[in-house]
């Protein structure tokens, strides 16, 4: 199919499979078994549809499964009827932001850096528990505001629940990092994350860097020199890039974009992401992992294509999950910042 012909089938089907395929009527559709499923893990509960592509088939409709009973169901029988066959279905199973879930990281990531440095750990503190995500890099409003660091909403805000001015450290609590002398920003703005079924666009925060605290905005470990942002997503097969607390740097490739209903599993509930990119690491690894959420997602130009924020436990030739990214553009509108260079 042509790119514009699947972009249109999978608008035409949003509708058609809301209406054939919610919950309600997930056990008259593709069974009991399937219904039972669905509502016993509410981070299992969603199929995501995109755009995919290969050499010899050209752009086909993308059908992520994060439900196994659904792989034999009416749901995929009435995609391959209406698609024509003309798509390529993956069992994704349970997609998690995952930035606080593992003290396993690569140690050169999660050490105390100054000047501060893009994919280095970094991270809120909460009464409960210690966390640390990914510093993604550094932002700022128009050409003279203040430089900020930019990550995920659930690395620098807590999934909505800290306050404006909460502070922020480098490392991170669970890497080390010590309350007050490695505070290094205060929150300033997050884009609120909304429970299903409203639609998310973007899991991405900011916060300003206190003064006096050094930041080397283009330097990406292990990867490159940062020199802008890509103008337009990549395409299938793209490979692209990235240093994150967790994994450190990691390789890997565009397996499909514009997925709308990536449901994933948060603290306070399962919340859907549409028009998002997904990524499988190179040879045998994952692309990410708990603890790389926030990472900016570079292509081999280094130009800015994504930002990390969340990873399935299944799917990818390798079967060593799948990433997942906002389109970085996206998350600078939302947030309303320029990315810094200098």
């Amino acid at each position: 199919m042509q790119l514009d012909s699947v972009r249109e089938l999978k608008s035409s089907l949003r509708g058609l499979v809301q209406e054939r395929f919610s919950q309600p009527a997930m056990a008259r559709a593709a069974g009991v078994a399937v219904a039972r499923a669905v509502a016993a893990d509410t981070a299992r509960s969603g199929y995501a549809l995109g755009v995919t592509h290969s050499k010899a088939k050209g752009y086909r409709l993308a059908v992520r499964l994060q439900t196994r009973a659904l792989e034999k169901s009416d749901l995929v029988d009435f995609l391959h009827s209406r698609s024509r066959g003309e798509m390529e279905v993956r069992y994704i199973g349970r997609i998690t932001p995952g930035a606080k879930a593992s003290k396993k990281a690569a140690v050169g990531y999660r050490t105390r850096t100054r000047p501060l440095m893009i994919g280095y750990s970094c991270g809120f503190a909460a009464a409960d528990f210690v966390m640390a995500g990914t510093l993604g890099c550094f932002v700022r409003k128009g050409t003279s505001g203040p430089v900020m660091i930019l990550s995920n909403n659930h690395v620098l805000a807590n999934e909505n629940a800290l306050a404006l001015k909460s502070p922020i450290f480098q490392p991170g609590l669970l890497d080390g990092g010590k309350r007050p002398g490695d505070k290094v920003a205060t929150l300033t703005k997050f884009v609120r994350l909304t429970p299903r079924p409203t639609r998310n666009a973007a899991d991405c925060a900011v916060a300003t860097l206190v003064r006096g605290i050094q930041y080397d905005p283009t330097t990406i470990p292990g990867v490159g020199t940062l020199v802008g942002v890509a103008p337009e997503l990549p395409g299938i097969g793209d490979v692209v890039h990235k240093a994150g607390r967790t994994t450190g740097t990691t390789h890997g490739k565009v397996t499909a974009f514009e997925l709308d209903g990536v449901t994933v599993g948060y603290d306070f509930g399962a919340a859907v992401f549409d028009d998002q990119l997904e990524i499988e690491g190179s040879g045998n690894a994952a692309f990410s992992d708990s603890g790389d959420s926030g990472s900016m997602i570079v292509d081999e130009e280094m130009r800015a294509t994504g930002l990390l924020f969340a990873g399935s436990d299944h799917g990818g030739s390798n079967d060593a999950g799948l990433t997942y990214a906002n389109p970085f553009g996206v998350v600078l509108k939302k947030l309303g910042v320029r990315l810094v260079l200098a």
